[in-house]
């Protein structure tokens, strides 16, 4: 059993620690064992394919960890898109939450981080240790994707909701995850299906980057890339952009934490590369933890692609290191399967 975090060699399975990867179905079977042994992936994002009740998930991620610690000695990053409003993949009898916007809208910030800190909770008590949430998108009309599902339209606004929810989400005993950075909120195009432009004019984005200014002062430990391309910068997406990720994320505004991509599935990558090749330029442009959410073949070729690119040690060890400090906290055991029946069917 290894348990040196950053050791990488030109063997595929030691790059496997930066991925993130879906995984076929609710239990753990050959596809799920084999990408956390044998590819020694670093996540694993479960999704509605994944989840019947609280305690099939405890089960499942007591098995992911116990294969994880068997294989590596590090404990899996576990993640769910837990947002609130359509974006949310735990369903009753977890707490259901309203959408960013109606929250925003309706009720307070202490509430809302009171509100994080209860499902967090959630998510810990059935093994999940991180919410790829809350999103600091400021959307500037109904017609942006991401109206419902940010806080506000006001920067100032959603600043202090998103950092609610952040302290709410990390003193419940989960990770957040602050997204979409540089912002979608300037947007009228789907990443999911294409690449958006940011509309707006300002080379600053002040209005966009004001939430996650606030995000990294508060100390939020990961932050999620989003594919767009922001033309007052350079053409390529933000996720695979060394102008985003490395002059302005790391250097202009400090973020010393994990910067995760968005699914490198999604469309804004895919109609101009294969996820694998765009892992591998996300990489290079300052990512640590790279995200594939469906195409657990594609996880094996990114890490075989990523192992015979020797431009990318230095990279790859500085992201390792930096997914390591972030894994120095978590537990690999699970809660007591009692505790979750009794707080599902209280």
């Amino acid at each position: 059993m290894t348990t040196d975090n950053q050791t990488l060699t030109d063997h595929f399975s030691s790059w496997g620690q930066l991925l993130m990867v879906g995984i076929p179905g609710p239990r753990m079977d050959a596809v799920a064992r084999e990408l956390v042994r044998n590819l020694k992936v670093g996540g694993v994002i479960l999704f509605a394919r994944n989840i019947e009740s609280p305690e099939q998930v405890w089960e499942l991620t007591r098995d992911l960890q116990r294969e994880a610690l068997a294989a590596t000695g590090r404990p899996l990053l576990l993640a769910v898109d837990q947002e609130g409003g359509r974006v949310q993949r735990l369903k009753a009898p977890f707490t259901i939450i309203p959408a960013a916007r109606d929250l925003g809208a309706t009720s307070t910030p202490a509430a809302v981080e009171a509100l994080a800190r209860q499902v967090a909770r959630e998510l810990a008590l059935v093994g999940l240790n991180v919410n790829l949430a809350p999103v600091l998108d400021v959307p500037r009309s109904p017609a942006c994707p991401q109206w419902n599902r940010a806080y506000s339209s006001e920067a100032e606004t959603a600043a202090i909701y998103a950092v609610a929810a952040i302290r709410g989400y990390q003193t419940g005993g989960v990770i957040p995850v602050a997204k979409h950075f540089p912002g979608l909120g300037d947007t009228m195009a789907d990443s999911h299906e294409t690449l958006p432009r940011a509309q707006s004019a300002d080379p600053q984005r002040a209005v966009d980057l004001l939430p996650f200014r606030r995000a990294i002062a508060a100390g939020v430990p990961m932050i999620m890339t989003a594919h767009l391309a922001v033309p007052e910068w350079e053409a390529r997406p933000a996720t695979l952009s060394t102008v985003a990720l490395q002059h302005w994320l790391r250097r202009r505004m400090g973020f010393q934490g994990v910067i995760i991509t968005d699914d490198l599935e999604m469309g804004g990558i895919t109609t101009s590369l294969p996820a694998p090749r765009g892992a591998q330029e996300a990489l290079a442009a300052g990512a640590d933890l790279l995200l594939i959410c469906n195409n657990w073949q594609a996880a094996w070729e990114t890490a075989r692609l990523l192992a015979m690119d020797g431009s990318l040690a230095p990279r790859g060890r500085e992201a390792a290191a930096r997914l390591n400090a972030l894994r120095q906290n978590l537990r690999g055991e699970s809660a007591d399967i009692s505790a979750v029946k009794e707080y599902f069917t209280r």
